[in-house]
């Protein structure tokens, strides 16, 4: 599953995907990104970190940019949580913008990522990465590409 959609590729985060409880909202999510983005240590560890991306992908399903591969747990907290929808308050804006900083953090100073370029990490990682990144600032208002 590494290479389909790396976010989920652990047991770790996969284990708190499905055990994340829709009836506590995106408070999970958050705790998750906040973990990662407001720690007093700079660097992520891995579990925090993989669980983060999963937090960052599903601030993005939430606000209707869902990884294609995102998995039915995933899928069905964002049904949950009265499927996805634009960003509308101020709320959803600061969830993008946490998500987005928890990804660049994990990207420039976690260990996951220390791990990733230890193994000469496949180029499929690093695209997938930058993907969620481009569906967060879509999600925000952005175009999907800058370039476009």
């Amino acid at each position: 599953m590494r290479t389909v959609f790396p976010a989920f590729c652990t047991d770790e985060a996969a284990d708190w995907l499905q055990r994340l409880d829709p009836g506590r909202g995106i408070g999970a999510v958050d705790g998750a990104l906040r973990a990662v983005a407001e720690s007093p240590d700079p660097r992520a560890g891995m579990g925090r970190a993989e669980i983060a991306l999963v937090a960052a992908e599903l601030v993005a399903a939430l606000h209707g940019h869902p990884h294609p591969a995102l998995p039915a747990a995933g899928s069905e907290w964002v049904e949950s949580q009265g499927g996805a929808r634009p960003v509308r308050t101020e709320g959803d804006f600061a969830a993008l913008v946490l998500a987005t900083r928890a990804l660049d953090l994990i990207v420039t100073s976690s260990q996951l990522s220390d791990a990733r370029t230890a193994e000469e990490a496949d180029e499929s990682w690093r695209t997938a990465l930058d993907d969620l990144r481009m569906r967060l600032a879509s999600a925000g208002g952005m175009p999907r590409s800058p370039v476009a």
